[in-house]
C-alpha cells in the first residue's frame, strides 16, 4: 500500500491511521503517490489529515459531515499552533477532493468557483446545454455575472425580476474604469447573455439585453503586436532544454509560435491528439470545433523529446503536465501566458505585450511579410470569418501602398 512508501516506521503508520478519517488514509496516500507528491510532502499531508480526522472525531462528527465550513473551522482552531502555514489549507482542499471522488463526502449542488447560487447554476446549465458554449467561456461568463450580482444584491437574496438595465449599465461603467476595453466587451457580452436568459425564463418581460450599453473597442484602432524574428529566437534560447521544465516550456512556445495555437488549445491538448504516423495534430478550438493541423518537424521533435525523456509518469492524459505535484494538466490558459511572460522576461526583452496571443499575432505578421495572403493566414489561424483576418492587413505595408491614394500636391 502507498502509505508505507511515505512511512517506514510502524509506529508512525499507527499514528496516522486514527480518527474519523483512519479508513481513508491509505487511499489518500495512494492518491498522492499517483499524482507525484514527494515523500516529504506526502508525509506532511497525511499527518495533517490524521490531525483533522481526530478533530472531527472529538466533535462527534462523521466523515459525511465534512465540507468547506468544517475545514474553515479546523483551520481557525489550528491557527496560532506550531507548523500551521498556508499550504495546509491547500492540503485540506485536496482531502475534500479525494473524499468526494470516492463518494465519502457529498458533492455540493454547485461546484465552488463555478456557480454559487441556484440562479448561477441554472445559467451555467443553460450556457452548456442550450447554447453549447465551452466550459472555459462559461467560466468567464459566470465570473462577470458573479461580480454584478454581488454588487446589485450585496448579502441579500437574489431576485432576478427586479434587475433593471440601468443597474447593469452602471455596473459596466464602473467596471470599465479598471479594466481594458477588450475586457469591457467581454463583460457586456456575458451580461447580455444573462439578460436574454432571464427573459427566456420569464423573470423579466423587457429586452434588457438590447438596453445594455457597451464601451468603445474598435478592432482596427491599433496595430497587432508582434515579435521580430531575432527576438523570438532569443525567447526560445532562454529555455534550458536539458531540464524537464525547460523542454516543456520550449515545446509550448514552439506550438504557439509555429502553429499559432491559442493558450486554451495548448491547455486542452491530450496525448491522443497527436497522430505520429500521419504527422498531424488535433486541435480543440473555439466553439467546440476540432481541426487537424500538420505537425512541423521542429515542433514534432521537441514534443517527442518532452514525452520520451521529461514528461513525468502520471494518470492524466493531458499532453502538458504541471512541474509540481499534483501532476495534472494546467488549470487555465493563464498558465500558458505566464510561461510566455517569464520567457520574455528572462530573455531581457521589453515588449508591448507578454501574453501568449502575441505569438499568434507574430506568426500571422511573419506570413504576410514573406508574401503570404490574408486567406492563407485565415486558414492557418482557423478563423471562421474573413473579417477576423482583416485585422492583419494593416501590417502588410507594401499591399497598403498600392491602395492608398496619393497626398494632394505630392510628387508621384
Amino acid at each position: 500500500m502507498a502509505t508505507t512508501r511515505f512511512f517506514k516506521d510502524p509506529h508512525a503508520l499507527k499514528e496516522v491511521r486514527v480518527g474519523a478519517l483512519a479508513r481513508y488514509v491509505d487511499g489518500f496516500a495512494e492518491w498522492l503517490w499517483e499524482r507525484g507528491y514527494s515523500k516529504s510532502a506526502g508525509r506532511a499531508h497525511i499527518r495533517l489529515v490524521a490531525e483533522f480526522g481526530r478533530w472531527v472525531d472529538k466533535r462527534g462528527l462523521g466523515v459525511g459531515d465534512i465540507d468547506e465550513s468544517r475545514v474553515a473551522k479546523f483551520v481557525q482552531h489550528r491557527r496560532g499552533r506550531p507548523r500551521l502555514h498556508r499550504g495546509h489549507r491547500a492540503t485540506l482542499r485536496l482531502v475534500l477532493e479525494y473524499l468526494r471522488g470516492v463518494r465519502a463526502v457529498a458533492v455540493p449542488a454547485m461546484d465552488v468557483g463555478e456557480a454559487r447560487s441556484p440562479l448561477e447554476n441554472e445559467f451555467r446549465a443553460h450556457l452548456l446545454d442550450e447554447r453549447g458554449l465551452s466550459p472555459l467561456t462559461v467560466g468567464r461568463y459566470l465570473a462577470e455575472l458573479r461580480l454584478f450580482l454581488r454588487e446589485r444584491f450585496r448579502r441579500g437574496p437574489i431576485v432576478p425580476s427586479i434587475i433593471r438595465a440601468m443597474e447593469i449599465n452602471r455596473f459596466v461603467s464602473r467596471r470599465s474604469q479598471c479594466i481594458s476595453p477588450r475586457t469591457v466587451k467581454a463583460t457586456v457580452t456575458a451580461l447580455r447573455s444573462f439578460a436574454r436568459f432571464l427573459r427566456f425564463r420569464g423573470d423579466v418581460t423587457t429586452d434588457l439585453a438590447g438596453a445594455v450599453l457597451t464601451g468603445p473597442n474598435w478592432r482596427l484602432a491599433t496595430l497587432p503586436k508582434w515579435i521580430p524574428a531575432d527576438q523570438l529566437e532569443q525567447i526560445f534560447k532562454q529555455c534550458d532544454q536539458s531540464t524537464a521544465l525547460g523542454q516543456r516550456n520550449y515545446t509550448i512556445l514552439l506550438l504557439l509560435a509555429r502553429l499559432g495555437l491559442r493558450a486554451g488549445e495548448v491547455v486542452s491538448m491530450t496525448l491522443d491528439d497527436v497522430d505520429w504516423e500521419a504527422g498531424e495534430l488535433t486541435v480543440r478550438g473555439k466553439g467546440l470545433r476540432q481541426e487537424r493541423l500538420p505537425l512541423p518537424t521542429e515542433v514534432g521533435k521537441a514534443m517527442a523529446c518532452y514525452l520520451r525523456r521529461w514528461r513525468p509518469r502520471c494518470s492524466t492524459r493531458r499532453l502538458f503536465v504541471r512541474a509540481k505535484a499534483p501532476l495534472r494538466g494546467f488549470a487555465s490558459p493563464a498558465a500558458i501566458s505566464t510561461i510566455v511572460a517569464r520567457a520574455i522576461r528572462r530573455a531581457g526583452l521589453d515588449l508591448p505585450s507578454t501574453g501568449a496571443h502575441m505569438l499568434r499575432f507574430t506568426l500571422a505578421t511573419d506570413i504576410l511579410r514573406k508574401g503570404g495572403s490574408l486567406a492563407e493566414v485565415g486558414e492557418l489561424l482557423r478563423h471562421r470569418h474573413p473579417d477576423t483576418t482583416a485585422l492583419y492587413a494593416r501590417v502588410d505595408f507594401q499591399a497598403l501602398r498600392t491602395v492608398a491614394p496619393a497626398w494632394p500636391g505630392a510628387r508621384v
